[in-house]
């Protein structure tokens, strides 16, 4: 074996390990731990009575020391005609290795058809957007 077929031998498996590494890490988080959030709410079925309103509470947590403000916002999956969403508050400053609360009102006027409906709670930082879904159920 030639010496030229030995050093392109050993590039493309360097290449080969590095890629796999790379996209181990990338997917799986095995080498680095990147900063990261996640959003949670302390309930995900929400029951709003007709032309009432209720609360929950969304917890955004940082993890792997994650230190950024997160701006939240809430939309429902379909096209909801009769229902008010507020944040408060609607940006948070989630410090390392914490979390922070912020609270959800849901409130149905009385043009809502009863049923159920899905929302999602967006937490969004930079390039980074988290979601947390939560089913409204409007009844009498």
């Amino acid at each position: 074996m030639s010496r030229k077929s030995v050093v392109a031998k050993v590039f493309i498996a360097l290449v080969i390990v590095l890629t796999i590494l790379y996209y181990n890490d990338f997917i799986f988080g095995f080498l680095t731990a990147r900063p990261d959030f996640k959003l949670s709410a302390n309930t995900t079925l929400m029951k709003v009575g007709y032309g009432s309103y209720n609360t929950t509470i969304i917890t955004v947590k940082s993890i792997n020391g994650f230190d950024s403000n997160v701006k939240l916002d809430v939309k429902p999956v379909l096209f909801i005609l009769g229902v008010k969403f507020t944040l408060d508050p609607s940006e948070v400053h989630l410090p390392a290795n914490k979390e922070v609360t912020c609270e959800l009102k849901i409130e149905a006027t009385s043009t809502i058809a009863l049923g159920r409906y899905l929302i999602d709670v967006y937490g969004i930082s930079g390039n980074i957007t988290r979601t947390v879904r939560i089913t409204v159920e409007i009844s009498d």
